[in-house]
């Protein structure tokens, strides 16, 4: 049988932003081992389209990206209407009918097709937590920096989320905030039939209808400059980069955030992006997803996701989280326990699958876990940040409100580990992203009685993982650099 895929149900696959409401290198081709094809779940896509009489796809090649001109060619030839091409990746997302889908499962090239779905969006204890602080102010990583204070500094995080208000002193557009970006990925809002993607830059403020994205920037890298350093971020010497997609994301628009990422890395230093959101089911390494993920990993970039908050029953990890390529983070309350909500994976789950002749291993459960719950970030005046009121005047210096909000979920815990990563890249940029995995896990604070599928390696220690990374850097300049 032809190996490719057409996968997705017809029914509705609902994603979040992971939030607790209060009560370098070349991208590598697909090329080995592709999945057989799923008459199961391709007649259920067809059966879809059909019935609908159109739908929008997200169509991956196998191939390196961006699209060469022979799939170009192809997707011409078959007449699909507002499609839009991305930048980097071999992806395209098109509105096609059910012969146009017939079509491209025959073609040599395409890996996949999947529904273009809707992704319903899902510091100052925290940094004490994870002992950022003491990273901020321990003099022998000082002196091992050059003199200055391990914050982050050069090492360019993006923000994959609702957006990022770059009004907020904060996260200043221009000054930390280096690029703030305006998803444009509806494929309804294209006139031609093919049309490359455009990145709406320099946008002040892409956050007006959400917040999310906003607390999400503020624990990565906000300087705290509307609280004297109170409510500073993780990394404030970090530059971070918003792509907004708004309080409706859909896959393309995920995707979307991987592109930007891997198009303007060079440009940035973009070294790590964060993904503060996912879903529920089983993991498939040739979701477009997936794929994305992993393209940014060959180009040396640190993906981090949150693993949900569908806890505390097993079984309720974020698909996306699950690839071995990225690390997953669970949440963590502030007492160093495992907070409820928080998504655990399946005891004893997992397999291997081959991607371009390399064998790949994955498991079902989070990388690390970390500061969770009752997170105070950076708020916009939205109706999200108007839900944590309650928690807000408990929390919250009164003249500091108007700046700051409370937020809890899986959302919130992932940034706190995208921070501590562009801490470990300053004090070793050639750091890979499987090494900045590998010290996180060694590093982290066991937790007891919890098990590696509930919680990963433990709860995530900032001031240790940076430790481990100078002394190897030290350890590999008297082996001459080799690691």
């Amino acid at each position: 049988m032809k190996q490719r895929s057409v996968r997705q149900t017809a029914a509705a696959f609902v994603l979040s932003f992971l939030l607790v409401l209060p009560a370098g290198m070349q991208g590598k081709a697909l090329t080995s081992s592709l999945p057989v094809l799923d008459t199961v779940i391709e007649d259920g896509l067809l059966t879809y389209v059909e019935e609908a009489g159109t739908a929008e796809v997200v169509i991956t090649f196998d191939e390196e990206g961006p699209l060469a001109d022979s799939s170009l060619s192809l997707l011409e030839d078959l007449g699909l209407s507002n499609v839009v091409t991305m930048e980097a990746l071999p992806m395209a997302g098109a509105i096609v009918t059910k012969s146009q889908v017939e079509a491209l499962s025959e073609a040599d090239d395409v890996l996949s097709v999947y529904l273009n779905e809707e992704l319903d969006y899902f510091n100052e204890e925290s940094t004490d937590l994870t002992r950022v602080d003491e990273v901020r102010t321990d003099d022998d990583f000082r002196q091992k920096n050059g003199g200055l204070p391990v914050t982050g500094s050069g090492i360019g995080v993006v923000v994959n989320d609702s957006g990022v208000d770059g009004t907020h002193e904060d996260h200043k557009f221009g000054n930390n905030l280096v690029q703030n970006v305006l998803a444009n990925t509806n494929l309804n809002s294209i006139e031609s039939s093919l049309f490359p993607i455009v990145y709406q830059e320099d946008v002040v403020n892409t956050d007006t209808n959400s917040g999310h994205g906003t607390h999400v920037a503020g624990t990565v890298g906000g300087t705290g400059a509307k609280s004297s350093g109170k409510y500073e971020g993780v990394a404030p010497g970090a530059d971070l980069i918003g792509y907004g997609s708004g309080a409706v994301l859909l896959i393309l628009d995920g995707i979307g955030g991987f592109d930007y990422a891997i198009a303007n890395q060079e440009r940035y230093n973009i070294r790590v992006i964060n993904n503060s959101w996912g879903g529920s089911g089983d993991f498939d390494p040739y979701h477009p997803i997936n794929i994305a993920s992993k393209k940014a990993y060959d180009r040396g970039i640190v993906t981090v996701f949150s693993a949900g908050n569908s806890g505390p029953e097993e079984n309720t990890h974020n698909p996306y989280a699950k690839a071995p390529w990225v690390i997953s983070v669970a949440a963590g309350n502030k007492d160093g326990t495992l907070a409820d909500f928080s998504s655990r994976g399946t005891e004893g789950k997992g397999g291997s699958f081959e991607i371009n002749g390399e064998e790949w291993e994955w498991k079902d459960e989070p990388t690390i876990t970390g500061p969770g719950v009752d997170i105070i970030s950076t708020r916009v005046i939205a109706p999200l940040s108007a839900l944590a009121l309650e928690d807000d005047a408990e929390y919250i210096d009164p003249a500091y409100l108007p700046y700051y909000t409370t937020l809890s979920g899986t959302s919130m815990s992932a940034p706190h580990v995208a921070g501590i990563a562009a801490l470990m890249l300053e004090a070793d940029p050639t750091l890979s992203p499987q090494e900045v995995k590998d010290i996180l896990q060694d590093t982290a604070s066991p937790m007891e009685g919890l098990a590696s599928w509930e919680a990963g390696a433990g709860y995530v220690d900032a001031y240790e993982a940076v430790s481990a990374v100078f002394e190897e850097e030290v350890s590999n300049q008297g082996r001459g650099n080799q690691r």
